[in-house]
């Protein structure tokens, strides 16, 4: 399963965590190794709360007509509710509009079923935990009626699987009628799971990825370790196409998926698939345009036996080359954070320089410097060293300045910068504090991207 944009490249170009661009293609473009795609996504506007949708070019005959071709070729195509800057608010009045809505768009365009994909303050905001399955139940009997399964799926955040948590009631409330689960195992960091005799398998280390792909997907299907249970012929893993299209949660070497779906298969535990966000990032290219040539199919598609693309390009020789787009994303009066592009050939570290000194190995972006002075100005430079030790030359310098020990952490700016949780900015003579990590745009200003920062 893969997710498709429906907003075109240019308005978002330069999007990827790592600067990278997204490519916009037609629906019959699309790899046929990809045999569920999500249509991102139906959402809600200021002159209407029950969420529509339109194709952001051509008619709705001509997208119909993509639709029938990919029918004929035996795949399904979803509508997604939501969307990470979704503003979705239902009351339990809006049910029967919503389930209108839905047959509305099904009927228009063909779509085979609707995909779930709140996020943030959207999953629990005013009734949207009840008329939404409700809407959907109704949605399914419908077209139960019809011989037609409408499918309903659901894409959260894998933390939101823990019992207690927000998008229990979705599941318990829509039991026995959604067709399958493809949780995010991405953009969660340092979040995971306690194994007694393995230690703690965090989201974003990379050398245990297996170990953490495993155990996690065993604990949901088999309702363990505080999770929610999901019976495994309905469950996929969600990753990352590669590292444009999410802040973490790519997966480095291909082998660590294929052996922790032969070890949950050893279990008895086989599931359903795999799905990613996003096809377009797929078929996109990293912040030197160096095409990423449809790289997650390529690895995966054998799940679904469909076609996959030719062969991509060569591997890059050793050594690494010197990485590129070092840049300070935040600061404070006492740390600076820095980020860059990783390299996309296998690299064991990457040494960070302070002032021609070096200072820290990490094995991926971002990387915080703590301990500064407040007011002073430092130069720093990487380098990239692979598998076999050797090591590439240093980037270029880039300079920060700390800020004032009284000052805000820096000033908000809209130019693709991370924010992790819990930075400050001041913005319009406010400072503001990140209740959810992200990455800025211009549209995501403080005073109206309330679901991202708290007024202080």
């Amino acid at each position: 399963m893969g997710f498709w944009h429906n907003w075109p490249q240019e308005t978002h170009g330069g999007s990827g965590y790592r600067g990278g661009y997204f490519k916009n293609l037609e629906l019959t473009e699309i790899p046929t190794a990809y045999n569920v795609i999500a249509i991102a996504f139906m959402k809600a506007s200021q002159s209407d709360h029950i969420p529509d949708f339109a194709p952001y070019k051509g008619t709705a005959e001509e997208f119909r007509r993509q639709i029938e071709t990919l029918h004929t070729q035996g795949r399904a195509v979803l509508i997604s509710l939501g969307g990470a800057d979704a503003h979705i608010e239902l009351q339990n009045s809006d049910k029967a509009a919503l389930k209108d809505r839905i047959i509305q768009l099904t009927e228009t365009y063909g779509f085979d079923g609707l995909d779930i994909d709140l996020e943030q303050n959207a999953i629990s905001a005013k009734d949207n935990a009840t008329v939404i399955p409700q809407a959907l139940k109704e949605v399914k009997d419908f077209y139960r009626q019809k011989g037609k399964n409408f499918i309903i799926s659901m894409a959260p955040e894998f933390p939101y699987l823990r019992t207690g948590q927000n998008y229990e009631p979705y599941i318990q409330r829509l039991e026995g009628d959604y067709d399958f689960i493809a949780p995010q195992y991405y953009n969660q960091g340092g979040d995971g799971l306690w194994i007694d005799g393995v230690g703690y398998l965090k989201q974003d280390d990379d050398e245990l990825k297996e170990e953490f792909l495993y155990y996690l997907t065993e604990s949901i299907v088999t309702g363990t370790r505080g999770f929610i249970k999901i019976p495994h012929q309905k469950f996929a893993i969600g990753l990352p196409a590669n590292n444009d299209a999410a802040r973490t949660g790519y997966v480095i070497n291909p082998d660590h998926v294929k052996n922790a779906l032969q070890r949950l298969d050893s279990q008895g535990l086989s599931i359903k698939g795999v799905m990613t966000w996003s096809i377009n990032w797929d078929t996109g290219s990293d912040i030197n345009r160096e095409p990423y040539n449809w790289e997650f199919i390529k690895r995966y598609g054998w799940i679904s036996e469909g076609e996959i693309p030719g062969p991509g390009p060569d591997p890059e020789p050793t050594p690494p080359a010197i990485p590129t787009g070092l840049k300070v994303t935040s600061f404070t009066s006492h740390s600076v954070t820095l980020d860059w592009t990783p390299s996309r050939t296998q690299v064991r570290d990457y040494t960070l320089y302070r002032d021609g000194t070096a200072i820290k190995s990490v094995t991926a972006p971002p990387f915080t410097d703590t301990g500064l002075s407040p007011n002073q100005t430092y130069n720093y430079q990487i380098k990239a060293t692979n598998m076999q030790g050797v090591s590439s030359g240093l980037s270029a310098a880039v300079t920060a300045r700390t800020s004032g020990s009284t000052e805000p952490d820096n000033p908000w700016q809209d130019g693709n910068i991370w924010y992790p949780d819990n930075s400050k900015v001041s913005w319009q003579g406010v400072t503001w504090l990140c209740v959810m990590q992200h990455t800025s745009n211009a549209f995501w200003s403080p005073d109206k991207a309330t679901s991202l920062w708290k007024r202080q």
